[in-house]
């Protein structure tokens, strides 16, 4: 999909040098449609859920006041993570590649949500505006261009941003730096992981920069030193022990992503079958589980089950593992056990978006397609501003025949990507299907008048 450009909104009142939260807040949201637009970023239901409840479960310790939080998950091997104003939190698959357990990660995210509770963006532009700085607006869309997968016209652009910035702003973002690396440990610890975890995955991207010819994108907009390790590390020995490394869960959905981007599953199942034979596994069930998915991606549909069934005899009530063996059954055209398998498991878990995810996806499978519209027309009211149901809720409508429903869906999925003139246009479509439909046609007219301002309200600013 190819998106028209969004035009940025300015940041405030530059006489007055403030940025209220909620123009802090619309920023974001315009950010996320514009990366949106222009970025692969992950749609599995499973990692999306994880993220969104950890980031949640650090966001309760964090200090932040505005808990309108929009996570995104790019499609990139390298190491990244950032926040951008408005609560938006984005990371690539190259962090949960490289932080060897929960607690790593969640490390990271606490540096990025203290960054946000402390709002740095609004203080760097009123820090800009004061000295009289014209490109407040270009330093903060320069950071947030360069956490994409292609950042090299990021940093393109915030080297000649910053090119005229005196070495006291510089400092401004060092001492920003420090203050989120402090609050972020207390996060961390607060939501009862071990607070070493942010020292050791600093630590662990140095180590890692030293044989690359590039520096991890996470380094170029987060310079770690070593006194910064060391402050880390002597911060982190100030609070209480007993904190934990992490869940198993995030070791699932880690192996679960590596599993979804190995160019040969054939050979990665392979790879973790020598492990579990040769005992090189510290951890043989999360193991089991890559094995499992890299079997069922090379349709090797005996191992993949010889693995489950082994698995749901240990972890009966775990949701990856029960996910993992209706797609397996619905791939062998067992659709009835497969939908049986996930309907039970949603009535212990109501309404949870993965399972409903799936449940979606094995309709679509069994050729139900009315079926599947309608699961993904019940997560559409529960994720309105989830992009990827929309997507999806559209294809449904369109196998199930309902074309109208196919428009508005898309007019949806286009807004929140950031494509407006291809929302406007499915829009007009399902406009004009709806034909004497008054009060259905009333609300395609106000959607579309909405539209219309937002696209305004950009151009005005």
């Amino acid at each position: 999909m190819s998106a028209a450009p969004i035009e940025l909104p300015s940041l405030g009142d530059t006489t007055s040098g403030i940025v209220s939260p909620q123009q802090e807040y619309e920023l974001g949201q315009t950010y996320l449609k514009y990366l949106r637009s222009r970025t692969p970023t992950i749609s599995d239901a499973e990692t999306k859920d994880y993220l969104e409840r950890l980031t949640y479960r650090l966001a309760e310790h964090s200090g932040i006041h505005d808990h309108r939080l929009s996570t995104m998950i790019i499609d990139s091997s390298a190491l990244n993570a950032f926040a951008a104003p408005g609560g938006i939190i984005g990371v690539n698959t190259g962090l949960f590649f490289n932080a060897n357990n929960e607690a790593q990660f969640a490390a990271v995210m606490a540096h990025e949500l203290a960054h946000l509770s402390q709002r740095h963006y609004a203080r760097n532009v009123e820090e800009a505006q004061r000295k009289s700085i014209p490109t407040a607006a270009a330093i903060i869309a320069s950071v947030v261009l360069m956490a994409t997968a292609g950042s090299d016209a990021g940093v393109a652009a915030l080297s000649s941003t910053i090119a005229g910035i005196q070495s006291s702003s510089l400092r401004f973002s060092r001492q920003f730096e420090r203050e989120a690396d402090n609050l972020g440990i207390i996060t961390l610890s607060r939501a009862g992981f071990d607070p070493n975890a942010m020292p050791e995955i600093f630590e662990e991207m140095n180590r890692s920069s030293r044989y690359q010819s590039r520096p991890p994108e996470f380094l170029l907009t987060h310079p770690v030193t070593d006194n910064r390790i060391a402050d880390s590390r002597a911060r982190a020995a100030q609070m209480p022990s007993g904190g934990t490394k992490g869940s198993v869960d995030y070791q699932l959905v880690r192996m679960r992503l590596f599993a979804l981007s190995a160019e040969n599953p054939a050979a990665f199942a392979k790879q973790l079958q020598n492990e579990l034979q040769d005992g090189y596994t510290s951890a043989p069930d999360v193991t089991r589980y890559g094995l499992a998915l890299a079997s069922y991606l090379s349709k090797d549909y005996a191992t993949a089950e010889k693995a489950l069934n082994t698995l749901l005899e240990k972890h009966p009530n775990n949701l990856y593992m029960i996910m993992a063996k209706a797609r397996l059954e619905s791939a062998q055209g067992k659709h009835k056990e497969a939908l049986a398998r996930i309907d039970r498991a949603l009535k212990v878990y109501l309404d949870n978006y993965p399972l409903m995810f799936t449940k979606a996806e094995l309709q679509t499978e069994s050729k139900d397609f009315t079926g599947a519209r309608d699961t993904l027309q019940a997560l559409s009211r529960s994720r309105p501003d989830d992009p990827d149901i929309w997507y999806y809720l559209a294809e449904a409508q369109g196998q199930a025949g309902d074309i109208l429903g196919l428009h508005q869906s898309r007019a949806e999925f286009f807004f929140l990507s950031g494509n407006l003139d291809d929302a406007i246009k499915h829009l007009q479509y399902a406009k004009k299907l709806a034909g004497n439909n008054y009060a259905l046609t009333a609300r395609i007219e106000k959607k579309l008048s909405d539209v219309y301002a937002y696209r305004n309200k950009l151009k005005n600013n």
